[in-house]
């Protein structure tokens, strides 16, 4: 069993989630977001057993929980902050855009 796991950004528009399955008993899921409704894109990190894993999550406003790209593939780190750079630089090209991602946790709750 394979999953595909995907991220579009239009630039200016929103962004795009997708998953799919090589399963039919899985049907595929998108979802369209657009750029007005997205407060901010964020590397997150959790436990996974005693393993740090990192996760990309779009804060949508209005929506209580975050939107997790890649929720079954988790990448490694490195590949997150290259997608999180991209996805940034194009939804809010010509405004000012942090160059390094945002460390998001519970230290100190």
């Amino acid at each position: 069993m394979s999953t595909e796991e995907s991220l579009t950004v239009l630039r200016g528009l929103g962004i795009q989630t997708s998953t799919t399955s090589s399963t039919y008993l899985q049907t595929p899921t998108t979802r369209f977001i657009p750029t007005t409704s997205i407060q901010d894109i964020l590397i997150h990190e959790a436990f996974k057993g005693f393993e740090v894993r990192f996760y990309l999550a779009i804060v949508v406003d209005g929506e209580d929980d975050v939107v997790v790209v890649y929720p079954r593939l988790l990448p490694k780190r490195a590949i997150l902050e290259e997608v999180w750079r991209g996805a940034r630089k194009c939804l809010w090209e010509g405004n000012a855009v942090d160059s390094e991602p945002k460390r998001v946790g519970t230290e100190g709750s």
